[in-house]
């Protein structure tokens, strides 16, 4: 109890990503060791899980996406024990966000919660592996049109063209990223709602 957090992190960290992890830190949770420092490590199936699924796809182990394999599913308690941990805001942003569920079809959650995230979520759930391999390396296309597009189309600047650049983007996301024909047509038919909307009320 005499070391720092600091180090304790840093320990925890270097041991989340050794070879024989899924092991030793259940021989630890056995032992009551890390009780003292992480009451809330209570079992290591879901890093097993991980580092089977790590495995098979070949990504490589991160230790934040470990941390968050032992911790519990629980976003609220990962921010505080990434605080007592003293990670970085990112580090804690980060095992925050990879204790969500995979809650959409890869491509979207990748594009939403950037790669990262979505990989994180993903190995950490029990989805199939093969929507890991469609997100790990794919890189996440830009809506082809702003809101200034929008405004030219006869949108009035201010809140409803944020809103309406919202509905594209999500009618766009859910027709698997079309081009810049098909992003304009769906800008054309969210215009055209949004106008009929406001000359009716």
């Amino acid at each position: 109890m005499a070391l720092s957090r600091e180090r304790i992190r840093d320990e925890l960290l270097k041991l989340l990503v050794a070879r024989d992890a899924v092991r030793v830190i259940r021989l630890m949770i056995e032992r009551g060791i890390l009780e003292p420092v992480l009451p809330e490590i209570v079992s290591a199936d879901l890093l097993a899980h991980l580092w089977e699924r790590e495995t098979a796809t070949g990504i490589l182990p991160d230790p934040i996406r470990r941390l968050a394999a032992v911790l519990p599913r629980d976003g609220a308690a990962a921010d505080q024990i990434g605080a007592r941990l003293k990670l970085s805001n990112a580090e804690r942003k980060r095992l925050v966000a990879a204790t969500g569920e995979p809650l959409e079809a890869p491509k979207p959650l990748a594009y939403r919660l950037g790669r990262e995230t979505a990989l994180d979520r993903l190995l950490l759930s029990n989805r199939d592996i093969a929507q890991i391999e469609e997100i790990k390396s794919w890189e996440a296309p830009r809506l082809p049109l702003s809101g200034g597009a929008l405004v030219a189309r006869g949108l009035a600047r201010g809140p409803d063209v944020a809103r309406a650049l919202r509905a594209v983007e999500d009618r766009w996301i859910a027709e698997g990223f079309p081009g810049e024909e098909r992003a304009a047509a769906l800008a054309d038919e969210v215009v055209a709602q949004a106008l009929l909307a406001s000359s009716s009320e």
